[in-house]
């Protein structure tokens, strides 16, 4: 990575949110790294944070002595799982200090995501500039995501209560139900799996009958779950690739980045490059680096350079990406997946993955 500029050379200025619109402007000029959906919990089994506390302190530290600014992309914060900000500041306080420490050296701008409650709550509490969407000169423009994801759109409580339902079932249990399956291959995922299967076969049969019956939106209203989940067992999750192609081809920017799907990669579209940040949940600790009008995507701390491997085989699949089509191909019975051919999958390699 390029050296920072010197402590003596003026750094170029992010401007503040204009009017009332939560929208940052920053000038093209900025070294800006952004990092999203760390998810601090309470420190339950069910954090997805984890205990990498150390680990993401150390990379505080490299923002610092590298960057101008740092955006966090929203869902930094869990209040579905931890349900308020004083349980987050008792089991990771020492990660709040440091970003604190760290805003009083460089803007840190934290852009609002779906886990993490109103700006309003965090805002009294946190040394950050909230808003909702960022934008780098003309070309780069940085969101959370999940206002493309029909079923996480913002404000929406119903989907904010839905996830921390799911959050009390990981806690109960001690395990995650996550997908894609091939990067949380556990007895509760291969379970929740295998019980989703189930449930997909009656929404399905449920579909068949509305069709005959004439009620066609109504039936695919029924397989619409079916085909988002089924989409992000492929490598396309939260369906945000559509979209992200949309943004880029309407909008007039070249580069956008996104978290939201915990799925850190750079996809070249015909509109430009469409980033996503990953997370740090779980065994992830990944970022994007902004500079110059190009974005790549890195894993801390070994800094490996991410590119579209993650998301090939959801490219190559176009509208083929069913959950059932995953089933077929993957299930071994006995609550057992081939993993290794969920990888290949993923990656596009159709030789060695099947037809």
């Amino acid at each position: 990575m390029t050296a920072a500029p010197a402590a003596h050379a003026p750094r170029p200025r992010a401007a503040e949110p204009e009017g009332a619109a939560p929208t940052f402007r920053l000038d093209p000029e900025l070294h800006v790294v952004v990092v999203s959906d760390l998810h601090l919990g309470d420190g339950a089994a069910s954090d997805p944070f984890g205990g990498k506390d150390a680990l993401f302190l150390e990379f505080l530290d490299h923002v610092r002595d590298e960057a101008d600014a740092l955006v966090i992309a929203g869902d930094g914060f869990d209040l579905a799982q931890a349900w308020t900000l004083a349980r987050i500041r008792a089991a990771h306080g020492g990660v709040l200090e440091g970003l604190a420490r760290l805003a009083h050296h460089l803007p840190v701008f934290y852009l609002q995501g779906n886990h993490d409650g109103a700006a309003t709550d965090l805002a009294p509490h946190l040394p950050f500039r909230f808003g909702r969407s960022l934008a780098i000169g003309e070309r780069v423009l940085v969101e959370h995501g999940n206002a493309f994801d029909a079923r996480n759109l913002p404000g929406d409580r119903k989907a904010f209560w839905g996830a921390r339902a799911h959050a009390t079932i990981e806690r109960v249990i001690r395990s995650p139900v996550r997908i894609p399956m091939r990067k949380h291959y556990r007895w509760s995922t291969r379970l929740g799996h295998w019980v989703f299967y189930r449930y997909g076969a009656y929404r399905r049969a449920k579909a068949i009958v509305l069709r005959r019956l004439g009620r066609d939106e109504a039936a695919l209203r029924c397989l619409e779950f079916l085909d988002y989940w089924g989409g992000g067992e492929w490598g396309d999750i939260h369906a945000l690739l559509e979209p992200a192609a949309g943004v880029l081809a309407g909008s007039g920017c070249g580069v956008l980045v996104w978290g939201h799907a915990h799925q850190a990669g750079r996809v070249v579209m015909p509109g430009g490059v469409y980033a996503n940040t990953g997370s740090w949940t779980y065994a992830d600790s990944t970022y994007a680096v902004i500079r110059d009008g190009d974005v790549t995507v890195r894993e801390w701390p070994s800094q490996r350079e991410i590119g579209d491997e993650e998301y090939r085989g959801a490219l190559d699949r176009g509208d083929d990406r069913s959950f059932f089509d995953w089933w077929a191909r993957f299930y071994r019975g006995w609550f057992r997946y081939d993993v290794d051919a969920m990888h290949r999958a993923a990656r596009g390699d159709r030789e060695r993955a099947g037809p």
